[in-house]
């Protein structure tokens, strides 16, 4: 990765917020050890299927849903299965957090899906 590793961090920590301004930044690697701070920091995740990356997806499912891994999972592959499939994963301090992975998301998307996990607890 070229990308200088704390410039990246600044990016995603003081300057995003301070300046107003969003970031969306395109990676192949989730777990790319240059992008930790930019990963955590990141208010939306956008995940598409990719044979290679499997477990990059179960890791990120551990991370962010510990106790929910099976429901991450299950949406993850829903979201996936037709081609261009994705998987928003929404981590906005103000999201609730039963609604916080998404897919056809957009206008022309006949129907908007939400995972809701069987059990909110």
């Amino acid at each position: 990765m070229s990308i200088d590793e704390k410039y990246l961090s600044e990016l995603f920590t003081k300057k995003s917020h301070r300046q107003n301004f969003a970031i969306v930044f395109v990676t192949q690697n989730l777990f790319e050890r240059k992008i930790k701070v930019a990963r955590q920091n990141a208010q939306y995740i956008i995940i598409m299927r990719s044979p290679n990356s499997v477990l990059s997806v179960r890791n990120i499912g551990v991370q962010l849903f510990p106790r929910k891994l099976d429901y991450f999972l299950d949406a993850y592959r829903q979201a996936t299965n037709k081609p261009f499939g994705y998987l928003v994963i929404d981590m906005h301090a103000s999201s609730d957090p039963g609604l916080r992975l998404r897919t056809s998301i957009f206008k022309e998307d006949e129907e908007k899906i939400i995972f809701i996990p069987k059990n909110r607890a």
